[in-house]
């Protein structure tokens, strides 16, 4: 039985050159972050002019690919069959395809991009599965910096590449179908991190998790905020079938079916997962956007272990304005003792605002 049937049994370099616009409520960053975030801006001395363009397609190791307006009306916008490709400074605009895809292209660098499925309706669903604004396949040691990406079947999918780098994103209306849907997902891509940003859907949205980490172990997730999922199975940070996995300093507003969860995924196991100052808010339990009610009761943390792992640690987490306050963790079993996931009220992080200076 998979963790969605689980759920309705109970009832996720160089200093950039853009603008950051974010004043931080929210505590201060660790000197491990790759960027002090706040009100300091982050920009280039002279803005720079875009080449129309194209779909581009790598050609050679090491290539740079900068400073264009690209626009894909069939097929990828930009296509990496290359290691150690940079791509950087362009604006990306996709219809019948990936914005960026990438297959065996380690080493590779996405910086300052600005990403735009044009393809998708207006509203609801999109067409296909395969229009991802970021989509990365074997790609190992990627660093992603300053994106901004909308409207993708996800905004960014990571499959089979550990140690990817990701910061400073700016996420918005996943549009899915399944098994699409997120604004991050990382599928079998172990000890990778996500940092410093945003993943805000919304009425128009088609989402699953906001933020998805499947059978990829050691991952964290720190710095964000996960805004709206209309999913009657989704989480805003999903950890499935991955162990020893760190969330923290994370803020989930609006959600149905669940703020955060670690679970096993069919024969892959679950455990040893942490949630460190985590805070959820504005929950909701009923049919939006024309699907079904959150099949779990607007649960907020869903935990569970499998056999002889270790088992979860929740701390100092806090949640507020619930639709369900008494549904708070299932399963405690799988908790350590001493959890603490208490209410109050908070002002939630701000969302990244990426200003690209084209």
């Amino acid at each position: 039985m998979n963790r969605r049937q689980l759920v309705t049994a109970l009832l996720a370099l160089p200093a950039p050159s853009f603008e950051v616009a974010q004043t931080s409520t929210a505590r201060a960053l660790t000197a491990t972050s790759l960027f002090e975030i706040s009100s300091k801006l982050y920009k280039s001395a002279s803005a720079k002019s875009l080449t129309p363009s194209g779909p581009v397609v790598s050609n050679v190791d090491g290539q740079v690919i900068e400073n264009l307006d690209i626009e894909a009306s069939v097929g990828n916008g930009i296509t990496v069959l290359h290691q150690g490709v940079v791509v950087r400074h362009c604006r990306i605009r996709h219809a019948g395809g990936h914005g960026v895809s990438a297959t065996g292209a380690t080493n590779l660098i996405l910086q300052e991009l600005d990403i735009n499925h044009v393809g998708a309706p207006l509203s609801g669903v999109a067409a296909n599965e395969h229009c991802n604004n970021v989509n990365l396949d074997s790609c190992a040691s990627t660093i992603l910096r300053g994106i901004k990406a909308s409207k993708g079947s996800s905004n960014i999918y990571v499959e089979s590449s550990e140690r990817i780098r990701m910061s400073l994103l700016e996420l918005h209306d996943a549009r899915g179908p399944a098994p699409r849907g997120q604004n991050v997902q990382f599928n079998r891509s172990p000890n990778s991190l996500l940092e410093d940003f945003s993943a805000e859907n919304g009425p128009t949205s088609w989402t699953e998790d906001n933020v998805s980490v499947f059978r990829s172990d050691r991952c964290i997730v720190r710095r964000g905020l996960v805004s709206y999922n209309n999913s009657p199975s989704g989480d805003g940070v999903m950890i499935e079938g991955s162990f020893d996995c760190l969330v923290e300093d994370v803020d989930a507003l609006r959600q149905g079916n669940g703020a955060f969860a670690a679970v096993p995924q069919g024969e892959a196991g679950c455990g040893g997962c942490t949630f460190l100052r985590c805070r959820t808010r504005q929950t909701y339990n009923a049919p939006r956007d024309g699907r079904a009610a959150p099949s779990s009761g607007s649960l907020s943390i869903y935990t569970l272990t499998s056999a002889g792992a270790q088992r979860h640690t929740i701390t100092d987490c806090q949640y507020d304005e619930l639709a369900n306050p008494r549904n708070l963790i299932w399963d405690l079993r799988a908790v350590n003792p001493g959890w603490t996931f208490k209410p109050g009220r908070f002002v939630p992080r701000p969302p990244i605002r990426l200003a690209f200076d084209w």
